[in-house]
Formats: structure tokens, sequence, C-alpha cells
């Protein structure tokens, strides 16, 4: 990885720190769950004064957190999410829509069971060893490991990163990663937090996507520069939606609150509801030549 005093994005190191760390103990790997409500408890968070960039700065690699990870919960949203991603692939599909397809931090395959669906070559791949071993159960190729160590190797005509950029400590690295095992012709999907964004501002440090995994926080510029560093070109950028439990809802809506909020009625546990607070990105690029 980079310096870690450098910005992971620009490599500038004027950096300042804009939050120290507030959470307890030594990390673990339930710190880094996908379904982790502890909003706002974070690393320490540095700004970069050249991009704008927010880092933590002090972790290394967090590889190994993901590693040992479990997430029941994760699985018990397994119909909503596939709604979610069925929805991030109708949109790529429309510049790519068909050929070989990689998911990058596939989880349990919910992405590439989708693309399956859809007509894709789909296969994933994921370093958590319980989610993993969830993907093989249903059948589908999600190879366990990080990419591109674990992936089958060969061009492909696209690659999606839904949700994990903001996981890992070199964006550059993985972004460039992509760009060599993607078709000429291939596109690249990423989707990630919008720091920025109107939700993100009102929120403050409340803000849902403040937590331990997220280490790198993009905004519309930064990623555009990762991007365009990496090797990039952009086709389209939009905000994504996604769809929630309505109990998962109401028990969201009290911990952000910061209060103890009642149990949910049962009712809600069967409805679905759609969501769209638009401080989500989600940028479809192409290969293109990378600028330093």
């Amino acid at each position: 990885m980079p310096g870690a005093r450098a910005c992971w994005v620009c490599g500038s190191q004027r950096l300042a720190r804009r939050r120290s760390a507030n959470h307890e103990g030594p990390l673990d790997s339930q710190a880094f769950a996908i379904t982790d409500t502890r909003y706002g408890v974070t690393a320490a968070i540095d700004e970069c004064a050249d991009c704008g960039f927010l880092q933590c700065s002090e972790l290394d690699d967090v590889t190994k957190f993901y590693e040992d990870l479990h997430d029941e919960a994760y699985e018990a949203g397994r119909p909503q999410r596939r709604l979610q991603l069925r929805r991030i692939l109708d949109r790529v599909r429309r510049y790519r829509p068909e050929g070989r397809l990689l998911d990058i931090g596939a989880a349990s395959g919910i992405l590439v069971a989708e693309a399956q669906e859809m007509g894709y070559e789909a296969e994933g791949v994921e370093p958590s060893r319980w989610l993993q071993q969830k993907a093989v159960e249903r059948g589908l190729p999600v190879r366990l490991g990080t990419f591109p160590a674990a992936s089958s190797g060969g061009a492909f005509d696209v690659i999606t990163l839904v949700d994990v950029i903001e996981h890992v400590t070199d964006p550059l690295c993985l972004l460039r990663a992509a760009r060599a095992a993607l078709a000429p012709d291939g596109i690249l999907a990423v989707v990630t937090p919008d720091v920025r964004s109107v939700a993100a501002r009102l929120l403050g440090w409340r803000w849902w996507h403040f937590r331990v995994a997220h280490v790198g926080y993009f905004d519309r510029a930064t990623l555009a520069l990762a991007a365009r560093r990496a090797g990039f070109a952009p086709l389209a950028v939009h905000r994504p939606g996604w769809f929630f439990p309505a109990d998962y809802l109401w028990d969201r809506a009290w911990k952000i609150l910061g209060l103890a909020g009642a149990r949910a009625p049962a009712l809600l546990q069967r409805v679905t509801v759609p969501l769209n607070l638009r401080d989500s990105l989600l940028a479809i690029l192409r290969p293109d030549e990378p600028t330093e």
C-alpha cells in the first residue's frame, strides 16, 4: 500500500486529522461485519488537503479481518439484497449485456447468481471463508481469497466492485488490477458511499456509512480522480437505490436517533421498502490511458 501518511488517491502527504478513533479495544472480525450497526464508530480519519479524500491512515491491510468474518444477518437479508443487486445489474447491462463477469468481494454470491440468471458467465472472489462457503453450498462459482490472486484469470467483459472499494487501504492498486483483468472493451462498475452527499452532510459523524469497516471515503470527485489515475474513463454515474425489510429500517432509525426504540411490529417483517437517499455512487467505467 502507499505510505501510511500519503493520500491513497492522489499521493499528497498533506493530510490533516479530522477525527480520532473512537472504537473500543482492539479491532476484530465482527467490527467489519457487513451488517454492523455501530454508526459513527470509526478508526482515526485523515483528510487530504489537496483532493479532499478521507482515509483511515493508521490501518494497514485489513484483509485478515474479513477472512474470519461471519455475518448471519447478511444472509437473512438475502431476498432484499437480490433486488438491490438486480437493479445494479440492470444498469450494467445497458453498457455490456453479456460476457464474462467477475464480482470482487462477492460475499455469498448473490450478485453472481443474479448475473447468471441474466445470461452472464459469472464468477466471484470472496475473502471470508464463511461467506464463500455459503456461496459454494448454493452451487455458485465464488473462489476463496482476494483479487487478483483468487480469480480464474483471463479477460473479463464486466467487473463489479459493489461496496468494496471503501474497505481497502490501497484503492488504486485494486482499480489497476481490475483494469488489467478487463477486456479492451470491458467495463468496471463501482458502487461506493458518497461522503459529500446531502445525507452525509446532514447527519455528520452519525451517517450510517461512518463505521469501522469503511477505511476510505469517496465522493464523486475523488472517485473520478482514482479512476483516471488507474486508467479508466467514465461512461456514466448513477445513484443506486436499495431495498430493506421494514423492520430493519425501524430498528436503524432508532439507532440513528440515538434512542432505544420499541420492538418493530411483526407486520413490518413481511414488508420490503425501496429506498434511495442518493448517498451512494454507481460509476460505470471503461479502460483508458492512466494519468499520474
